[in-house]
């Protein structure tokens, strides 16, 4: 794997943002008065990246690592983090997910690069330790974390669906639920409750906002709500042509070409729309 410098987008005196490259998870790192933090997310691919952010913004221990939902970039590293002392938190929907086929997608993820295997002994997939049905905080000398179940009926982006605010800083870690200048995986959703989601959020207000890929919207609430209209408008965008295409109107090639056109032409991680196409056509068999 070698050395990796992170990127880290700082948000105030306590608050950071790991970007990943070229559209690759987020993460989010918030530091107690007393040097403890609460980590919002890690993938295991990407331990080098995640010690260089904590070793820079001076954390000393990983008291709480977050995970936002199932997907592996975002839960895969919690073998690794609980072995150290550190408590994994996520809601009961990404507890079941992890529990019903956790095992399976790690092993599959994780096949993928053996060098893993390799680096960190007996690694697996973890659960999480402490999981909640709505709401809980999470608390450090000088921070709170509020952490919201945010997967509208039961499934969002993902059925374990949870955001992270800082109510003190209005700044909201919103997982997979937002993505900025990038094209998102929906393979593991439900489109029109996502949505929802998005409008529950757009009744907030924040001055920035942690996607779960892509470029952070600081600047104040209209920048914010600016990113999630957005969004949310290539959503219901990508929903509408998915409904044509199961109705025969139109062709997965149409609408993998219209998805990577007109607005959206500049979007990262063009090969994800036709992933989500095919993903949409097998459901519908």
């Amino acid at each position: 794997m070698g050395e990796v410098t992170a990127n880290i987008h700082q948000l105030n005196d306590s608050v950071f943002a790991v970007i990943g490259i070229d559209g690759a998870t987020n993460f989010g790192i918030i530091k107690g008065s007393d040097d403890s933090a609460v980590l919002i997310d890690a993938d295991i691919r990407r331990m080098d990246e995640i010690d260089d952010a904590l070793a820079r913004t001076g954390c000393k221990k990983i008291r709480y690592l977050v995970n936002t939902h199932e997907n592996f970039d975002h839960s895969s590293a919690n073998d690794y983090f609980e072995k150290n002392g550190t408590i994994v938190v996520g809601t009961n929907g990404c507890y079941q997910a992890l529990e019903e086929d956790g095992d399976e997608k790690f092993a599959e993820m994780a096949g993928r690069s053996p060098e893993l295997w390799t680096r960190f002994p007996g690694l697996k997939m973890a659960n999480l330790q402490i999981t909640f049905p709505q709401e809980m905080t999470l608390r450090l000398p000088g921070v709170a974390v509020r952490l919201l179940f945010a997967a509208h009926n039961g499934k969002s982006h993902s059925r374990g669906d949870a955001i992270a605010i800082l109510d003190r800083d209005k700044i909201l870690f919103a997982g997979d639920l937002l993505y900025t200048d990038f094209h998102p995986v929906t393979v593991y959703g439900n489109i029109p409750n996502w949505i929802q989601s998005i409008n529950q959020l757009l009744g907030h207000d924040f001055v920035s906002v942690v996607p779960g890929h892509g470029p952070v919207s600081s600047g104040g609430n209209d920048v914010y709500k600016s990113a999630f209209r957005k969004f949310r408008s290539y959503l219901e965008d990508f929903d509408g042509r998915l409904k044509e295409m199961k109705a025969g109107r139109k062709s997965p090639g149409e609408v993998e070409s219209y998805m990577k056109s007109g607005a959206y032409t500049a979007m990262g991680k063009t090969w994800m729309v036709k992933r989500n196409i095919e993903y949409s056509l097998r459901e519908a068999n």
